[in-house]
């Protein structure tokens, strides 16, 4: 029962991995093909979140594909499908957005989280070297104490 059980679970993988991964079998040019392929991977499923297209099992994604492949078909241009899809759906649906107002934050982001990272460092370390290259200052009682310990130890 267990082997059966994992064979329909193997089988469900497999097939559902070959539905997604020729959906775009319609498409007997091998140049339209290649850049079908790129834009399912540009283009992020808007339900799934952080998935491309060609990734999703979603019904939207399998219709966006579908989409995509018509647009393809019909003679539009990368650029014109992308256009299409961000009238539509925003430029959420890419997952590379174009540097403008509403972007920057996404696009500089990185770089601020960066340079505050390299700044803190850069106060960490030097606090760091502050407090451990001054030598202890001790007392004469410490002292004592400690030439007394090592005295025990050589014994």
């Amino acid at each position: 029962m267990k082997l059966l059980s994992y064979g329909l679970l193997l089988f469900s993988l497999v097939a559902n991995a070959w539905a997604i991964d020729n959906a775009g079998i319609e498409l007997s040019d091998p140049e339209h093909r290649a850049r079908y392929q790129v834009l399912i991977e540009e283009l992020r499923c808007v339900v799934c979140q952080n998935q491309a297209i060609s990734d999703s099992n979603a019904e939207l994604a399998q219709d966006l594909r579908d989409r995509v492949r018509e647009m393809i078909l019909s003679g539009m241009t990368d650029t014109e499908i992308k256009t299409f899809l961000v009238n539509r759906y925003g430029d959420f649906v890419l997952y590379r957005p174009p540097l403008q107002k509403n972007t920057y934050v996404l696009w500089l982001a990185p770089l601020v989280i960066f340079l505050v990272a390299i700044v803190s460092l850069f106060f960490v370390i030097r606090r760091h070297r502050r407090t451990t290259l001054k030598a202890p200052v001790l007392t004469d009682a410490e002292r004592a104490k400690i030439d007394k310990a090592l005295k025990q130890d050589e014994q």
